[in-house]
């Protein structure tokens, strides 16, 4: 691979944190999605949804899971010191790292 250039720190960090909070939002977005096809009568805006979904699942709580999770991106790029060639690279890692801790502590099993 000659020539290849590597992402930049930040840009890797951001990518690795987006991977991370898709793999921390999707589970919670596909209960959302489910739950909002079985709902009948009338339809709620967008953010009257957005509203429920954080009161019901504490949406204060993934805030601080946010914070967290930024710290783990700065830890796995800049302190290991991994290199990614493209953001899908990056995006990748971060989610199969989230992914990787939730099965070994989080007692996922799907």
């Amino acid at each position: 691979m000659q020539g290849t250039a590597v992402l930049g720190l930040v840009v890797s960090i951001v990518c690795v944190l987006a991977g991370i909070l898709l793999s921390l939002v999707l589970p919670v977005a596909v209960k959302i999605l489910r739950a909002a096809r079985l709902e009948s009568g009338e339809k709620p805006r967008f953010w009257q949804r957005v509203a429920a979904a954080w009161t019901k699942y504490g949406g204060n709580r993934y805030l601080k899971i946010i914070l967290a999770a930024t710290l783990v991106a700065v830890v796995l790029v800049f302190l290991l010191g991994m290199k990614f060639f493209t953001a899908r690279d990056a995006v990748l890692a971060g989610f199969a790292w989230e992914s990787l801790i939730n099965k070994l502590f989080g007692g996922s099993t799907g």
